[in-house]
């Protein structure tokens, strides 16, 4: 099993989860910011809910979850994971949690960069996936900035306090990431590598 991932940036290190960590992850799957587009989330996620989360995806083969940190504070930041890992049709899942104050700062790209790097070229997925809120339009501009493809729209495919949301669904094929989404990617992070540096 693999258990931990560099970035592109060395900014930040996708890892197992671990004990230690469920705190931060009860605060971030409750917080108000995380559940604003994905509704399905409880408003109260205990310590004792991120520990049953974490033991339940240890023992799901068909999922990989990492931790995101960053590494020059060993800070906590988000969550993602590849889920849904069909090694048949080579297929999966993919998506990213982060912490408010994190959001927008070349985290996510870090991240996915990372994530679809071990799936593609590491797992030897054909087709990684991405669903979304269709109210969302921060990470489904980051969708199309990458170079994913909206596949289509589930209508009112998540239950919300107002009824229902409708859910995009975007993909890359491993042709995709090879000849565009991959080098989008790095040199999105590496223009905020010079930024910052």
């Amino acid at each position: 099993m693999t258990r931990s991932l560099s970035t592109r940036s060395g900014r930040i290190e996708l890892r197992a989860p671990t004990e230690q960590d469920d705190a931060a992850v009860a605060a971030l799957r409750s917080h108000p910011y995380t559940r604003r587009h994905i509704p399905a989330f409880p408003e109260t996620f205990t310590v004792e809910d991120a520990k049953a989360l974490r033991l339940k995806r240890d023992a799901d083969l068909s999922h990989i979850p990492f931790y995101i940190f960053r590494t020059d504070t060993n800070e906590f930041i988000g969550a993602t994971s590849i889920a849904y890992l069909d090694r048949d049709e080579r297929a999966c899942d993919t998506g990213i949690l982060l912490r408010e104050e994190y959001a927008r700062a070349g985290y996510a790209t870090d991240t996915m960069h990372a994530v679809l790097k071990h799936a593609f070229e590491e797992e030897g997925m054909h087709r990684v996936s991405y669903h979304t809120s269709e109210k969302n339009v921060g990470m489904r501009g980051w969708l199309d900035m990458a170079g994913a493809t909206l596949d289509g729209i589930l209508r009112e495919a998540w239950p919300d306090k107002d009824g229902y949301t409708s859910v995009c669904v975007y993909s890359i094929l491993e042709q995709e990431w090879a000849s565009v989404v991959k080098q989008r990617l790095e040199e999105r992070i590496d223009k905020r590598g010079c930024l910052d540096g």
